[in-house]
C-alpha cells in the first residue's frame, strides 16, 4: 500500500490533499449540522410516528455523514503532520548549514 503512504508523496501533492481534505471536512460538518439538526425538529414534531417513517434510517446516515467527518479530518492532519516534519527536517538542515559556514 504504498499509495497510503503519504510521507513519500510530493510535497505539493500532500498541500493539496491536505486543502481537499479540509474543505471536505468542512463541508460534511457544516451538512452534519444542519441534518442533525432537521432530524431533531422532526422527532421533536412527530415523535413516535417520525421513528415509524424512517427516523431510524436517517441517525444511521447521521452516522456514516459523522465517520466521512472524521477520516477527512484525520486525513487533514496527517497531511499536517507530515508537512511539519518536512518543514522542521529543512529548518534544523539550514541552521546546520549556516553554522557550517560561518566557521
Amino acid at each position: 500500500m504504498a499509495l497510503l503512504n503519504i510521507t513519500r508523496w510530493p510535497t505539493i501533492l500532500i498541500f493539496i490533499f491536505a486543502g481537499i481534505a479540509a474543505a471536505t471536512f468542512a463541508f460534511v460538518t457544516v451538512n452534519l449540522f444542519s441534518q442533525a439538526m432537521a432530524s431533531l425538529d422532526f422527532l421533536k414534531a412527530f415523535g413516535w410516528e417520525a421513528i415509524r417513517h424512517g427516523a431510524l434510517r436517517q441517525v444511521v446516515e447521521l452516522a456514516v455523514w459523522g465517520a466521512l467527518s472524521l477520516a477527512c479530518w484525520l486525513s487533514f492532519k496527517a497531511c499536517e503532520h507530515v508537512l511539519e516534519d518536512r518543514y522542521l527536517e529543512w529548518a534544523r538542515r539550514s541552521r546546520t548549514s549556516r553554522r557550517d559556514t560561518d566557521r
